[in-house]
């Protein structure tokens, strides 16, 4: 009995031993996300220009991917893209069209190099529309009073006195009279001279 004893304790410790040590192991051996642009549940209200993801272990390219999805359900962008020369551990999804306001979800899939194992997991962000910038009203210029233009004074023309008429017709009439005269006064005398010259013969 006291033989047994001792070597159950040691059986006992061996295994909480194993259970202490490989779970942290077991946790770590995905590459689980670590952060993510836009940050999950957040709210925006500028479209992004691309998906942004940081893993836990290094990944391979070929079998991690980003996939976008709207409200409904339809995908929006999908694949990803891992660049040696920045991060191993990072990968990004460049959105070649703006995203309409709404909600999306960001399902992602990495696979770690370092353990060869898979993890899978969802992140979601909000995009609402920006209010439009206030209309300010244009500014009139202040008007400027235009001068008075003085109103020419009428131009008097000289009245062009009428050439005084000749009076010919009466003229005429007054000659006529002194010879009608002039005449009855001749034979008047006429006759006064013959009736003396009858009587003294």
């Amino acid at each position: 009995m006291t033989t047994r004893r001792p070597a159950r304790l040691l059986a006992v410790f061996a295994f909480v031993t194993l259970v202490v040590v490989g779970a942290p192991a077991a946790v770590l051996g995905h590459a689980e996300l670590e952060t993510v642009f836009p940050a999950d549940r957040s709210t925006i209200v500028e479209s992004p220009a691309e998906i942004v993801m940081t893993f836990t272990q290094d990944l391979d390219p070929g079998k991690s991917s980003i996939r976008v999805a709207d409200a409904g359900g339809t995908v929006v962008a999908e694949g990803g893209a891992v660049n040696a020369r920045e991060s191993l551990r990072t990968m990004r999804l460049e959105l070649a069209t703006p995203l309409s306001a709404g909600t999306y979800t960001v399902r992602w899939t990495s696979f770690s190099t370092e353990d060869n194992e898979q993890a899978r997991g969802t992140t979601t962000f909000t995009l609402t529309a920006a209010s439009p910038p206030p209309t300010v009203a244009p500014i009139a210029p202040p008007s400027v009073a235009q001068p008075a233009r003085p109103t020419p004074a009428p131009s008097v023309l000289p009245s062009i006195a009428p050439s005084p008429t000749t009076p010919a017709a009466s003229t005429t009439d007054a000659l006529i009279s002194i010879v009608v005269v002039i005449l009855a006064v001749l034979g008047l005398g006429l006759w006064l001279l013959r009736g003396r010259s009858r009587r003294a013969t």
